[in-house]
């Protein structure tokens, strides 16, 4: 039962990343995905990392669902990911997806080491 919910929120977590990057900006929001307070405005690299991000996330939450030990690896390098494109496009707003995201890659860094 647990793992169903926690590999569950692994998915969706990713599900919701790619769907922040790629959603269009629009003005007058509090978070705006597209504008990094290191490079500006730069769309495409935050669409390009979320991808990534996001695919590894549904990778490593179907890995571990299915009781496969290769889900760490994609924990850690999408845990990673996420966090360097949260770290560049940093926002208070993204505390959650931060505190998700270096769970994950905690997780998988500890799978990977008792494999």
């Amino acid at each position: 039962m647990v793992r169903v919910l926690v590999g569950g929120i692994v998915v969706a977590h990713g599900l919701v990343t790619a769907a922040i990057w790629m959603s269009p900006g629009k003005d007058g929001e509090p978070f705006r995905a597209t504008h990094s307070w290191v490079l500006d405005d730069v769309r495409s690299l935050a669409v390009a990392l979320a991808l990534v991000a996001a695919l590894g996330f549904v990778l490593a939450g179907v890995g571990f669902l299915a009781h496969q030990s290769w889900w760490g690896v994609f924990g850690v390098g999408a845990g990673a990911v996420a966090l360097v494109l949260m770290g560049l496009y940093f926002n208070p707003w993204l505390l959650a997806g931060i505190a998700i995201s270096g769970g994950v890659l905690y997780t998988g860094v500890q799978a990977l080491q008792q494999a």
